[in-house]
C-alpha cells in the first residue's frame, strides 16, 4: 500500500516507514509523506538505543501519543515542533521487527482501540510482503550463484542433440506433445483446486 493511499484512508498529515539496519542500531528512514528537510534528518538520527524507537522496535509495541504537547515519556519533540499535535507508531514485524510503520496528525485524535488495531494490521502485511521479497532476493542470489555441475552439462548438450536429430516420426511427437500438453493442464487444474480449498480452509477457521 502506497504511503498518499495510507495517509488518504487515515486523513493523517505525514507518514513514513523506517527499516532496522541488520547490521548495526541505525533505522534509516526509506519513505515518507509530508516530511520537511528537518524532519527526514533528524529521523534519519534515531537510532534503536532512542527511547522511542526502542518501545517499537526493542519491545515490540505500539507507540500511541494523542497529545504531542504532554509528552514526557518518548522524547520525541520532532513532530511537535514540526506542527503536528499526535501520532501513532507501529512495528512492521513477521517473525521478527523489520521497522517502524507510522503516522502524525496536525490536530489532536482520540486513537480508538479499532483505529490502532487496524493500523497494526497494515504494518503486519507491510512485514509479510517484504519477507516475501528478501526471501525471494535470497533464492535468486543462490540460484544465481551455483555452478553448473558437470552432469547438467552433458544433459544440456543430450537435450540438444536429441532436438536438432531428424529420426523421430512427426507424427508420434505431435501426440506425445498434445498428452504432455494434457497432463499438465490436468496437473495445473488440481493444482488451483487444492490451492482454493486450503485458502478457503484457512479463512474459515
Amino acid at each position: 500500500m502506497a504511503l498518499d493511499t495510507l495517509t488518504g484512508i487515515y486523513k493523517a498529515d505525514c507518514c513514513w516507514v523506517q527499516l532496522a539496519d541488520t547490521g548495526g542500531d541505525r533505522l534509516p528512514l526509506v519513505a515518507s509523506l509530508g516530511f520537511t528537510e528537518y524532519m527526514k534528518r533528524e529521523m534519519n538520527l534515531l537510532d534503536r538505543n532512542h527511547r522511542f524507537s526502542h518501545e517499537i522496535i526493542g519491545m515490540g509495541h505500539n507507540v500511541v501519543i494523542p497529545s504531542l504537547n504532554r509528552d514526557g515519556k518518548y522524547d520525541i519533540p520532532i513532530f511537535r515542533k514540526s506542527g503536528f499535535r499526535s501520532l501513532l507508531a507501529v512495528p512492521i514485524m513477521t517473525y521478527r521487527i523489520h521497522g517502524i510503520l507510522g503516522m502524525a496528525f496536525r490536530s489532536r485524535m482520540k486513537f480508538s482501540d479499532d483505529f490502532t488495531r487496524l493500523f497494526d494490521v497494515i504494518a503486519k502485511l507491510l512485514g509479510m510482503s517484504l519477507h516475501k521479497s528478501m526471501m525471494n532476493e535470497r533464492v535468486l542470489q543462490k540460484t544465481n550463484s551455483e555452478p553448473v555441475s558437470s552432469g547438467e552439462a552433458r544433459a544440456a548438450e543430450d537435450t540438444a542433440d536429441v532436438s536438432n536429430t531428424e529420426d523421430f516420426p512427426e507424427k508420434d511427437i505431435q501426440t506425445e506433445a498434445a498428452t504432455t500438453g494434457t497432463e499438465k493442464k490436468r496437473d495445473s487444474e488440481f493444482h488451483d483446486h487444492d490451492r482454493s480449498m486450503r485458502l478457503f480452509s484457512e479463512s474459515h477457521k
